[in-house]
């Protein structure tokens, strides 16, 4: 077998162990949960239906964001086709599960450099593409725990929002539009130029004039997009709830706490990619999950619910990545400039 081909054959072995691996151990998780809750005689069930809704919710809200992905690199020297770029973003999520991130975004060149992107743009891109998401997702949620917990600050529920434990909605309000606040200085125009500059430095022959050019109307757009991701996500977290039968009150879909559920998918996310501890913020986007959701939902069911969300994501993603793989496998453009050595035909 040629050199080429065993590359790609072990990349491909990669991905697939990567998704296995992953997709086993949350699944893991959510038995023992799922057990542990029938030990005290609670009876949990779910509809199908639903969590095939949740997935397809997530599967947009990605691809809301992989627009901005493709609009980012239209505005570089290797502009690309709206569906290599969202085949490049679809699959290059598998890599969030491998410790470092760094697959993220070997895959995601390494899928748009065969359609005419550079590496330098598509590097900076992926890079833009991830802090601007976080950033939006940050103030969404800043807005939306600041809504939620209008009435828990004067002693009151309203039916229609959720609500966080007391002397919490201030801490996770704060947090939130703090770190937002940051990610959205760390994107400024200005800034992010510096930043680009600085990973183009990093890769060997890269050029100045093949980086995006980063504009405030760009952000805006960003900004945007991935507002419009986060509350597709929000809305999967929220298809999760409602699938679960336990025996309880069944949860009543509102506006509200639609806020509620966007604020705190969003959160917990982009706490998941500050403090990575293990690969695709496993773990610290649960425990953030649930505290959010506990006291809303009740214990039991966040539980149940973040775990769930997390075994549907990943096999939403595990099916997107096996669907796309196949599109395009002959590339559209030249490339404008070498690929990277970690690039995928």
């Amino acid at each position: 077998m040629a050199p080429g081909r065993w590359k790609q054959t072990t990349i491909r072995a990669l991905k697939l162990v990567i998704a296995v691996v992953v997709l086993g151990a949350v699944g893991r998780h959510v038995i023992r949960v799922l057990a542990d809750l029938r030990d005290r005689g609670a009876r949990v069930e779910f509809a199908p239906g639903w969590l095939a809704a949740s997935g397809l919710l997530y599967l947009a809200g990605l691809c809301a964001c992989g627009f901005f992905y493709q609009r980012v690199l239209r505005a570089s020297a290797g502009p690309i086709g709206i569906l290599p770029a969202l085949r490049a973003y679809l699959v290059s999520h598998l890599g969030k599960y491998v410790p470092g991130k760094a697959m993220v975004v070997v895959l995601r060149v390494g899928l748009s450099t065969p359609f005419g992107a550079s590496t330098t743009g598509a590097t900076a891109a992926t890079f833009y593409e991830t802090l601007v998401m976080m950033a939006s997702g940050c103030l969404i949620a800043a807005a939306g725990f600041a809504c939620a917990n209008g009435p828990a600050r004067v002693g009151v529920v309203a039916p229609d929002w959720g609500r966080l434990e007391i002397g919490m909605e201030y801490v996770i309000t704060l947090a939130s539009l703090l770190l937002g606040l940051g990610f959205l200085l760390a994107t400024a125009p200005p800034v992010f130029g510096r930043t680009a500059g600085l990973v183009r430095k990093s890769l060997a022959g890269a050029r100045p004039e093949l980086l995006p050019r980063f504009s405030w109307r760009l952000l805006g757009e960003g900004l945007l997009l991935s507002a419009a991701g986060w509350i597709l996500l929000g809305a999967s977290q929220l298809a999760v709830i409602h699938s679960i039968r336990d025996g309880a009150q069944g949860t009543t879909i509102t506006l509200g706490l639609l806020a509620l559920v966007v604020a705190g998918v969003a959160f917990a996310t982009a706490a998941g990619f500050v403090v990575a501890v293990l690969p695709g913020g496993l773990g610290v986007r649960e425990g953030v999950l649930m505290s959010v959701l506990a006291p809303t939902i009740g214990a039991d069911r966040s539980v149940v619910a973040a775990l769930v969300l997390r075994l549907v994501w990943v096999a939403a993603e595990g099916v997107a990545a096996l669907a796309v793989l196949p599109w395009l496998r002959r590339a559209a453009a030249t490339p404008t400039e070498p690929a990277s050595k970690a690039s995928i035909p």
